[in-house]
């Protein structure tokens, strides 16, 4: 991911609400290290539900606003997987992340899509974490490319879900 700055990141979210008109980036921003991330995702520190993820397509940054939905107590110690990185955890270690899509219709709560995250949305760690290696699998910087690849692929078409409807929510007006 190419270096951003905080003007553009703050910019990228595409579906603020008027309870969330001021993105707070996280402390450790200056601190990114950009060529190992595929996304900026981080936790808003005063909105523990709150989230955002910004990620660059079409050599535009784009992001959306996330919030937590609380985790069920009831999935006792069922794995789960998350849906960008693809690596299961335990059930308290991913959660059901949603984005509000922009919509003219009031009934703004019904329009809005989920995904399964890593809580700490921290996808990067993992991803770079030496495979096990099986006799016929290829080199282990191919096989962390290949995880890079795919992870920022469900990525963007994820936060394209989301902007493509605030397009076309913006031209039909």
């Amino acid at each position: 991911m190419r270096p951003m700055t905080r003007e553009e990141v703050r910019g990228a979210i595409v579906n603020l609400d008027s309870t969330a008109n001021k993105v707070r980036l996280p402390t450790w921003f200056d601190d990114v290290r950009w060529d190992r991330v595929d996304y900026l995702g981080w936790r808003d520190l005063r909105s523990p539900q709150r989230a955002y993820l910004v990620a660059e397509a079409d050599d535009q940054a784009l992001g959306v606003l996330l919030r937590q939905a609380p985790n069920d107590a009831a999935h006792g110690s069922r794995a789960m997987m998350c849906d960008l990185c693809r690596f299961t955890r335990r059930f308290n270690e991913v959660s059901l992340f949603t984005a509000r899509l922009p919509s003219r219709d009031k009934r703004k709560h019904l329009n809005t899509v989920g995904l399964l995250l890593c809580t700490d949305l921290d996808c990067a760690v993992k991803l770079h974490s030496k495979p096990i290696r099986q006799p016929f699998d290829p080199p282990v910087e191919e096989m962390i490319e290949q995880r890079r690849v795919g992870m920022r692929s469900r990525t963007i078409t994820f936060v394209h879900s989301v902007s493509e409807r605030e397009r076309t929510t913006r031209q039909k007006r």
